[in-house]
C-alpha cells in the first residue's frame, strides 16, 4: 500500500514553514522573519530533496489560507496554486480556525471549541467546531468576522473550549460564549505543521481536495459558506 504525500505550506507567522507529510514529517522552517517570499521555494526544493518526493508526484499540496496577515497569506496560497498548477496536483485550503480547534481537539478529552482571533477593530474572526472522526474538526454553522455582539454561536453547547488568547481581555466575548454554553475552559494551542499535517491528511482521505483554483486567502467573508 503506498503512503499518501503531502506538501504543507504556512505563511501564516512571521517566519515560514514548510513540511512534506509522507511517511514521516518533514519541516523546513524559514531562517528570517517576513522572507516568505524569498525563503518559500527553497525549502521547498529541500524538502522534496531530503524527501525523495518529485513535486510531480504529490498527493495533494495543503496551504494555510487564513484568516490572518493576508500580505503572509497571498504569498504562501500563490506559491502553492503556482505548484498545483504546474503539476497538477490537487490543493487543500487549511482555516487556521479548523487546525487550532484539531490541535485542541487532540490534546483534550473535549468535543466543541469556540475559536477566535483578533481581525479588524472591534472585531473578531470566529467558528465553533466539534470533533469528527472523519474530517478531524467539523465547521458548526460558518466562519465569521464581526464584533461580539453580531456574532453567531452555537447554542445548547454543553461543554465548549475557548481556543485563543482574545477570551481573557475581552468580555463582551467572553459573555457570548458564556451564554451559550453551560461550561467552559480554557485552551491555547499553536498552529504547528504536525497538526496541519493531520488535518491534511484527513481532508485528503475524505476527498476535500480542489484543483489549484480552489486554492484562495480565507478571507471569511459573511457572504462565503465555509
Amino acid at each position: 500500500m503506498s503512503h499518501s504525500s503531502i506538501l504543507l505550506i504556512d505563511t501564516s507567522a512571521s517566519r515560514c514553514a514548510v513540511g512534506l507529510a509522507a511517511e514521516v514529517l518533514y519541516q523546513r522552517f524559514g531562517a528570517e522573519e517576513r522572507k516568505s517570499a524569498q525563503n518559500l521555494l527553497p525549502l521547498v526544493a529541500e524538502i522534496t530533496q531530503s524527501a525523495n518526493i518529485a513535486l510531480k508526484d504529490l498527493s495533494a499540496i495543503a496551504v494555510m489560507a487564513g484568516p490572518g496577515s493576508f500580505t503572509g497569506l497571498r504569498i504562501g496560497v500563490g506559491v502553492a496554486q503556482a505548484l498545483a498548477m504546474a503539476n497538477r496536483t490537487p490543493g487543500i485550503v487549511l482555516s487556521n480556525l479548523a487546525v487550532l480547534a484539531l490541535a485542541a481537539a487532540e490534546a483534550t478529552a473535549a468535543n466543541t471549541f469556540f475559536v477566535a482571533l483578533p481581525a479588524r477593530e472591534g472585531e473578531f474572526y470566529f467558528a465553533a467546531y466539534t470533533s469528527d472522526d472523519v474530517h478531524g474538526v467539523r465547521l458548526l454553522g460558518r466562519e465569521q468576522v464581526a464584533s461580539p455582539e453580531q456574532l453567531l454561536f452555537p447554542e445548547g453547547v454543553e461543554e465548549a473550549v475557548l481556543l485563543g488568547e482574545v477570551w481573557g481581555s475581552e468580555e463582551s466575548l467572553h459573555l457570548r460564549a458564556e451564554a451559550c454554553a453551560r461550561s467552559i475552559s480554557y485552551f491555547n494551542p499553536s498552529v504547528s505543521l504536525e497538526v496541519m499535517a493531520q488535518l491534511a491528511t484527513k481532508r485528503l482521505s475524505a476527498g476535500l481536495v480542489g484543483d489549484a483554483s480552489s486554492l484562495r486567502p480565507n478571507y471569511v467573508k459573511e457572504q462565503l459558506d465555509y
